[in-house]
């Protein structure tokens, strides 16, 4: 990658992460782009600060679970944002996904 420019390289970030947001919108079912700010800048990073607090980093490689895991508590978070003077379980199914992503050192699965 020595030979690609910081515009290049900012263009790919830009155009990687236009991607994600458009798989977790899809994952959640979210049509349009009322949201994008709130799913893209709020919900997205605040899962992975999750994942990254229960010892589950970011993995440098794609991993199938580690993006469902994303998805899955995007949604949560999306779907229980207005709730207030309690916390809403986890999702049915994400604490098998969290304890195989922390038992395999959030290989790429």
């Amino acid at each position: 990658m020595a030979g690609k420019s910081a515009a290049a390289l900012a263009a790919e970030a830009e155009e990687a992460a236009a991607a994600a947001l458009e798989a977790c919108k899809t994952y959640m079912h979210v049509d349009g782009d009322e949201e994008d700010d709130l799913i893209r800048d709020e919900l997205m990073p605040a899962a992975k600060a999750y994942l990254a607090g229960a010892g589950i980093p970011e993995p440098e490689e794609d991993s199938r679970l580690y993006t469902l895991a994303v998805h899955s508590l995007t949604l949560h978070y999306f779907d229980h944002r207005d709730a207030v003077g309690g916390e809403a379980p986890l999702p049915t199914g994400l604490r098998p996904i969290l304890n195989q992503l922390k038992h395999s050192g959030s290989a790429p699965l």
